[in-house]
């Protein structure tokens, strides 16, 4: 699934227009790149965690993922 999907996929369940749900979607995953970005761990509760690491000299983000959101 890409980000235009997900845009798709919010956009019918929660009636709202495609150009509305892509904002929403963009908005979400700037905040998640920029608390990264800030060295801060992001934990979302029932799906999983975002954690900035350093690997070869350049920032990765790792995700870990919730065991709740697999059930």
């Amino acid at each position: 699934m890409n980000i235009e999907e997900l845009t798709t996929v919010i956009s019918k369940r929660y009636f709202f227009s495609k150009a509305l749900s892509n904002e929403i979607l963009k908005t979400v995953l700037e905040t998640i790149r920029e608390e990264l970005k800030q060295n801060h761990l992001v934990r979302l509760r029932n799906f999983g965690t975002f954690q900035a690491r350093k690997s070869h000299g350049k920032i990765r983000a790792k995700f870990n993922a919730s065991k709740n959101f697999f059930k």
